[in-house]
């Protein structure tokens, strides 16, 4: 099967959440190293900042393989529940930017785009045509013959 346009455009939106994300990561990364230096018991693991990076790129990198690539349905439930968290992120952003505790804006601007960008790729998975890359069945209209698709849904306009 093809890649439908939702699956192509989820993957854009991805993408650019993952790049936004790194570019976030290196701009923070003197600061994460400071606090993890400050704490007595991780000063001398410094091996766990690199780790972590490493770790979290290879995750988010077979994450999107298994999502834009080759459609597995564990995959996109795990993308789901990165987003809810992503959601849940940009609310404590937020409120650390309302409280004028936040210590880089830059940082959290890049973090909180990312986010958004992740929220989004998140939603394109939901699209008719994304249900079917991933072997889903879309939901039944009333009568029960026929799929409801967002074409079906006429546009107020």
């Amino acid at each position: 099967m093809n890649r439908p346009p939702s699956i192509r455009w989820y993957e854009r939106l991805y993408l650019a959440s993952f790049v936004l994300g790194l570019v976030a990561s290196a701009v923070s990364w003197s600061q994460r190293s400071a606090v993890l230096h400050a704490n007595p018991i991780l000063a001398k693991a410094e091996w766990i900042l690199p780790t972590t990076q490493a770790m979290s790129i290879a995750i988010a990198l077979l994450l999107w393989y298994f999502t834009a690539r080759r459609p597995n349905i564990v995959a996109k439930w795990v993308v789901v529940v990165f987003a809810v968290i992503g959601a849940l992120s940009i609310l404590l952003s937020l409120g650390t930017l309302a409280m004028a505790r936040a210590v880089n804006g830059t940082t959290l601007s890049l973090s909180v785009l990312a986010n958004l960008l992740y929220i989004a790729a998140a939603v394109m998975l939901f699209k008719f045509d994304a249900q079917l890359w991933f072997g889903e069945t879309p939901e039944m209209d009333d009568e029960g013959d026929d799929y409801v698709s967002d074409r079906d849904v006429p546009h107020v306009g």
